[in-house]
């Protein structure tokens, strides 16, 4: 009956600071019913054009954060480990474009044993992981071997569990970046792209002969909880 024995959880209290954006929809009377008569659904497509500007803004603030706060992205926390270099290639320089099929195969190998080197060696290649790479780069991953493979082929057969994810954002000032991530391990997402709000609608203000309405959000940027499980590669 001894009760000895107790377990608890580690809690970084990081500090960040949220940053908010508005927009405003306005609408005349004569205005809507002049697109009426086109039988174009001038409001709807008002709403997809605040619905989209707030998620490309919310989607760069989650790569690059929002300068003169502590608010960061996936390519500036400055809690990230700092990326490898690929090997050179036998057509020389590193970079892709001039790389073969098992060069590029080789690139993707060494970030994931500096993935596992990061982790302390408790991965497994059946693990899930994303590979995010620029979309110019991506491509390239539908490279042949001298056997007819492509590295994509290569990659699905010995990392079964890895997806493939590009943005245009992976091409830096610095070079081609490409990240490996571990999304979560042990129960802990790596990292928590946050925000206050995603998009608040506002009341509809009604004036002499229009319409007016704002709609605001908020952004933490990406918070990453687990640095340890992002391995970078700039050069590729």
């Amino acid at each position: 009956y001894d009760n000895g024995g107790t377990v608890d959880a580690n809690v970084n209290w990081v500090a960040r600071q949220p940053f908010h954006y508005q927009t405003i929809k306005r609408i005349g009377e004569k205005q809507l019913a002049m697109w009426g008569v086109a039988s174009i659904d001038f409001n709807a497509r008002l709403d997809r054009s605040v619905a989209m500007t707030f998620a490309r803004f919310q989607n760069r603030s989650y790569f690059y954060g929002i300068g003169g706060l502590q608010n960061y992205g996936m390519l500036n926390d400055p809690s990230r480990i700092t990326p490898i270099g690929p090997d050179t290639k036998a057509a020389g320089g590193t970079t892709w474009p001039l790389a073969t099929a098992d060069e590029e195969y080789r690139d993707v190998l060494k970030l994931y044993s500096q993935l596992q080197l990061q982790m302390g060696g408790n991965l497994e290649m059946t693990d899930r992981m994303v590979l995010l790479l620029s979309t110019t780069r991506q491509p390239m991953l539908a490279k042949l071997s001298p056997f007819n493979v492509s590295v994509n082929q290569m990659l699905r057969e010995n990392f079964p569990n890895m997806e493939i994810k590009a943005a245009p954002e992976m091409t830096t000032g610095s070079g081609e970046l490409m990240q490996l991530i571990v999304p979560d391990y042990e129960a802990q997402e790596t990292t928590w792209l946050g925000f206050t709000e995603k998009m608040r609608a506002h009341p509809v203000v009604q004036e002499l002969s229009a319409w007016m309405q704002k709609f605001s959000g908020g952004t933490w940027g990406a918070i990453i909880r687990r640095p340890i499980a992002i391995a970078q590669m700039l050069g590729i």
